[in-house]
């Protein structure tokens, strides 16, 4: 199966702009991580798990396989965390696609404060579109992948300007009716999420998401104009990407606040009902349609042969992944590129894939628990 790896000639043309980091003043509470990317821990038979499955055949896996940094939490304590190549706790990682699930977490919150609605046309906010048929694209259809923009991976990844390009990108069929994984798509997302809130996508997280669960080393990569690239490369470390991981297994819980509703996680991470209604696009792969939630993998309908259908995940290019199972609240992370942008086709690997890589880890992970 394809995996999710972009070309790599994307990466000449775009530059990281840091913005400063607040750190959190809250108090965490036992059950949950603490500030600043902390967990509190547990051994792994404390939680009844096998530790030999996880120093064994878990970690000569993903060793085989070009990983930097993992991590397994379970009911929120860190039980498993192991690093290569001099990586650390703190070293950070470009984590891709994934990275399209914070964009969506984002329209969360603004949905939440009551600044948009999932089935507003996006031409309210981007206005663009509204002199021609893009201004029959919902926000739905661009957190499901189903805008109907033109697929065009090289063009819009070898662009100077992606928030340009992406108010400019062409129709190739009509809104809703096919699913394509697209770029600009996601792009967009992150464009009416600073137009609402008036605010980068990552200040905007910041304030509501990222520093009250602690995560507040994470930051996005930039254009050389400025704006975070919605659709890929949030940079964060293994125990922050972790962090937003329990956020999602706590249905937008933390210690007492919630930080986006339960609604949202609930719609965001199941297949999503207009996908069950429409075709994939020529050359894309229909496991992923019926794999799909908001901008986020899930298993609704058991893409991952063997995981509850309840588990959904991040993914991205090269296998960077955040999982979430709540039939056995644990959250997994693996991480692969690191956050300097060198040439990143030195990292493919072979669990590069978005369901057998992806299910295979899973079940090893799984069989710690002894299923």
């Amino acid at each position: 199966m394809d995996s999710l790896r972009p070309g790599s000639r994307f990466l000449t043309l775009i530059v990281l702009s840091a913005l400063p980091l607040a750190a959190c003043g809250e108090k965490e509470s036992q059950a949950q991580p603490a500030a600043r990317g902390a967990w509190p821990e547990a051994g792994p038979a404390d939680l009844g798990l096998r530790p030999e499955v996880l120093d064994g055949e878990l970690r000569d896996l993903l060793g085989a396989n070009k990983t930097g940094a993992a991590l397994l939490a379970v009911k929120g304590k860190l039980v498993w965390e192991h690093y290569w190549n001099d990586f650390g706790p703190s070293s950070r990682f470009d984590v891709y696609s994934a990275g399209k699930a914070y964009a969506a977490t984002a329209i969360g919150v603004l949905m939440d404060q009551g600044k948009l609605r999932i089935d507003d046309p996006a031409c309210l906010y981007l206005t663009e579109w509204a002199g021609d048929d893009r201004r029959k694209i919902t926000i739905r259809h661009l957190l499901t992948m189903t805008s109907g923009l033109k697929l065009d991976y090289e063009a819009f990844t070898a662009t100077e300007n992606p928030t340009a390009a992406a108010l400019s990108w062409p129709l190739e069929r009509p809104p809703g009716t096919a699913w394509s994984y697209e770029q600009a798509t996601a792009h967009a997302v992150g464009l009416i999420v600073r137009r609402v809130s008036g605010q980068q996508p990552i200040v905007f997280l910041r304030e509501h998401i990222l520093n009250p669960i602690g995560a507040v080393e994470t930051d996005w990569l930039r254009s050389r104009q400025g704006d975070c690239l919605a659709w890929r490369s949030v940079l964060t470390s293994a125990r922050e990407f972790a962090l937003f991981g329990q956020l999602h297994l706590n249905q937008g819980r933390w210690n007492g606040r919630q930080l986006v509703s339960e609604r949202f996680i609930r719609q965001a991470t199941v297949n999503d009902p207009l996908l069950a209604k429409v075709p994939t696009a020529p050359g894309q792969d229909d496991f992923r349609r019926r794999g799909y939630g908001w901008l986020m993998f899930v298993n609704t309908n058991g893409i991952w042969e063997g995981v509850d259908r309840r588990a959904f995940g991040f993914l991205g290019a090269y296998h960077n992944i955040c999982l979430v199972d709540p039939s056995r609240e644990l959250v997994f992370v693996r991480m692969v590129t690191p956050e300097d942008q060198r040439n990143h086709a030195d990292y493919d690997n072979a669990l590069d894939v978005t369901d057998k890589g992806t299910a295979m880890i899973w079940r090893i992970v799984l069989s710690a628990f002894g299923v």
